[in-house]
Order: C-alpha cells, then sequence, then structure tokens
C-alpha cells in the first residue's frame, strides 16, 4: 500500500520525504547507495570509487546471504556517472525491476540483490543525510543510547569475516550481565532499574577502548566485540570494566544510592568456530560460569574458576 505525505500525495513506501526546513539546511552529499529492505538494512555505501557487492568476504560491500553471489555485481565510475556491471551472478542484478547486465544508475534507483534492496542516491542528493539519521535512530537503544542487539549482530558477523580472512588477528567478544537486576526492579521499582542502566551504560562507554564496540542486546545484558584482540586482552579489559561498575555510586532520584557490580564471560575466535553463534555460546557458558562463582568476577573460556574477582554477593 502506497503511503501518503502530509500534503496528501501518493509516495513510493520506500521513499522518505524531507520536510522543507530539513531541505535548506542539510549540507549536499556524495553519490551513495543505501539499503532500504533486506540484509544490513539502513547501510550506506559511499561510492568514492569502483565498488564490488557479493558474499565474499573480499569484497567491498558483503552482504552474507546465499541468494548473492560471492562477486555479485560492481559499481564503476566513468564519465557520464555511476554505472552497474552484473559480474555474471547466480541469481542477475535488477535495477527497478528489470534484469541488466549492466547500465548508467539514475538518482533514485532501485537495485536488487538477492533479498536485498539498494537505493542509489547521486551526489547533492538531500535525502542521504536523512537516510544516515534515520540509520543512526535504527541502531540505537532508545533506553541507553548505546548500539543496539541487530547492530551488534551485525557488526559481529563483519568482524568474524574479517578474521576468517585474516587468520592471525584476534577477536574477543565479552557478555556483561548485571547481577542480581531482578531484585533491584523489585525492591527499588522499574524506574530505578531504567536509572541502573542508564548509569550503567555511561560507566561502560566511559571504560571500552576506542577500538571497541559496546551494545545493549537484551534487558539488563551487554556486549563489547574487541577487535584485535586475545584473551589477555580481552580479559584487562573486561576487569576493569567490572572495578568500573563496581566502584561506581550509582543513585535513584538524587539521593539513594545503590550497590550495583556486573558479571562477564569473555570469548575468543577461535579455529573451531564456524558463526557468531559459536562465538557467542562461549561467552554465554563463562557468563554461567561466573555467575555460579559468586558474580561481581570475569571468566574466560581456558578456566572454570575466576580469572579476576570482585566481592562475592
Amino acid at each position: 500500500m502506497n503511503a501518503k505525505s502530509r500534503f496528501g500525495e501518493q509516495t513510493d513506501p520506500c521513499t522518505l520525504m524531507l520536510p522543507a526546513s530539513m531541505a535548506e539546511t542539510e549540507g549536499r552529499d556524495g553519490a551513495c547507495l543505501v539499503v532500504i529492505r533486506g540484509d544490513r538494512l539502513g547501510a550506506r555505501v559511499d561510492l568514492e570509487g569502483n565498488v564490488v557487492i557479493g558474499r565474499g568476504v573480499d569484497t567491498d560491500f558483503q552482504i552474507a546471504s546465499r541468494s548473492v553471489s560471492r562477486s555479485h555485481c560492481r559499481i564503476s565510475v566513468r564519465e557520464d556517472g555511476f554505472w552497474i556491471e552484473d559480474l555474471r551472478s547466480t541469481n542477475h542484478t535488477f535495477v527497478n525491476g528489470e534484469m541488466i547486465e549492466g547500465c548508467l544508475l539514475r538518482d533514485g534507483d532501485q537495485i536488487k540483490i538477492g533479498k536485498t534492496v539498494l537505493k542509489f542516491l547521486d551526489a547533492g542528493n538531500l535525502e542521504a543525510g536523512y537516510l544516515a539519521e534515520m540509520r543512526e535512530h535504527a541502531v540505537r537503544d532508545e533506553l541507553t543510547g548505546l548500539y543496539n542487539r541487530r547492530h551488534m549482530m551485525t557488526l559481529i558477523d563483519d568482524e568474524i569475516s574479517h578474521v576468517q580472512s585474516h587468520p592471525h588477528e584476534p577477536l574477543a567478544l565479552a557478555i556483561i550481565d548485571v547481577d542480581h537486576f531482578k531484585q533491584i526492579n523489585d525492591d527499588v521499582g522499574h524506574l530505578a532499574g531504567d536509572a541502573v542502566l542508564k548509569q550503567l551504560s555511561q560507566v561502560l562507554d566511559e571504560n571500552v577502548r576506542v577500538d571497541d564496540t559496546l551494545a545493549r542486546i537484551g534487558g539488563e545484558e551487554f556486549a563489547v566485540v574487541m577487535p584485535d584482540t586475545n584473551q589477555h586482552g580481552a580479559q584487562e579489559v573486561c576487569e576493569r570494566l567490572r572495578a568500573a561498575v563496581a566502584d561506581h555510586d550509582f543513585r535513584h532520584d538524587g539521593d539513594t544510592s545503590m550497590q550495583v557490580t556486573v558479571s562477564i564471560g569473555v570469548a575468543v575466535w577461535g579455529e573451531s568456530m564456524r558463526t557468531r553463534s559459536d562465538l557467542i555460546r562461549v561467552a554465554d557458558h563463562q557468563l554461567y560460569q561466573a555467575k555460579s562463582n559468586g558474580r561481581n568476577r570475569v571468566c574466560g573460556p581456558d578456566q572454570d574458576e575466576n580469572l579476576t574477582e570482585g566481592t562475592a554477593e
């Protein structure tokens, strides 16, 4: 069903209408592709040179779907603009519903690659800035402002693709869980629980490294992706996070002080692992060990005993 703008016109449901005030204030942007449907929804591909799209880890923009060929299509810059060329893909490349071998892209063209649809926005298209803002909202957790679960899962997949093609570079994942969070909600109330999550997010965000990515992946669960980090380095990072939380004075309504601690499970990408689920399963298991061994501690894959420990609750 077509949507209607505030002026009553019929609009394409994939087209975002810009208010006049935004159109007047947004700057002009370079040409880009934006994913408007399917895998990697909201992702943006800046077209500053030739770009190969496909399932392979060596492509410029990867879409990890079986319906996409390893090297599916190429966007290239020519004198008359941006051209798209199908690279003999199994399921073909479509522009505005038409199967193509190659064609010149026009502003607003929709490119279908497998189950994913990308929109071509030419240089100066004001919609690009608005879509970037919409993407930022789509990947952020509303309560804490951290990245959300969906974005984190996509990031983990991207990092796994990288380490699979660069096997000498390590990758670590930590899952963080608030200890006795249900008790906080029961004793002080859900508003206090939300206040704890907001403050905890700030503490964690202030103590992660610049190259690490922090996200809220569940009610009281958080995750940290640590690229180029081995087990020892990951444990050091997580111990710093654990200690920072334990030392923080959590408050509700300005004067109610609460002690809050976290348990952390650490996993490191290994040769026997194949997918994101393998990595998360190890981190979940180590989190369970941290909880079982008294909470307020960090556990990693080489030991069932706590690797670092605070005051047990």
